[in-house]
């Protein structure tokens, strides 16, 4: 029987906004994320609808808590604890396994505008994943 794996990522915590629920968050952080300035809308000027990014305290409606809420124009994203190298580490011992032992994954998305870590397009982008990793002998060396 086939096996396939799906909605995986490189994410190293909790951060990713909303990944918890809607401006909460069911589990605490491991580590402090890193916070930057929210994306802006993709739509045409005309259409687009931006909040208010000097708001200071969390925007609502809140869950049970504001881990993961926009605060001051800034969205949570994953910590920086670990460098590119440790990610392109992790990246392709995940692609071994994958490669070696299923029939199919997918990342959790094609491309995020926020959260490289959930993003196929910039991991490729930034070496973290190959598809054309070689066997276990020479990933683990």
């Amino acid at each position: 029987m086939d096996i396939w794996v799906g909605e995986w990522s490189l994410a190293t915590d909790v951060c990713a906004l909303w990944l918890g629920g809607f401006n909460d968050n069911n589990t605490p952080y491991c580590d402090a994320c890193e916070w930057v300035e929210c994306p802006y809308s993709y739509l045409p000027k005309e259409q687009a609808v931006d909040f208010d990014r000097t708001a200071q305290e969390p925007l609502g409606p809140l869950g049970s808590n504001d881990l993961s809420t926009v605060k001051n124009g800034k969205c949570p994203r994953d910590s920086t604890r670990y460098t590119n190298e440790e990610v392109q580490s992790l990246g392709e011992c995940i692609m071994y396994i994958f490669n070696d032992t299923i029939q199919g994954h997918f990342m959790w998305t094609w491309k995020n505008e926020l959260e490289p870590k959930w993003s196929y397009q910039w991991a490729w982008s930034n070496g973290w994943v190959n598809q054309n990793i070689g066997n276990s002998a020479e990933v683990l060396q």
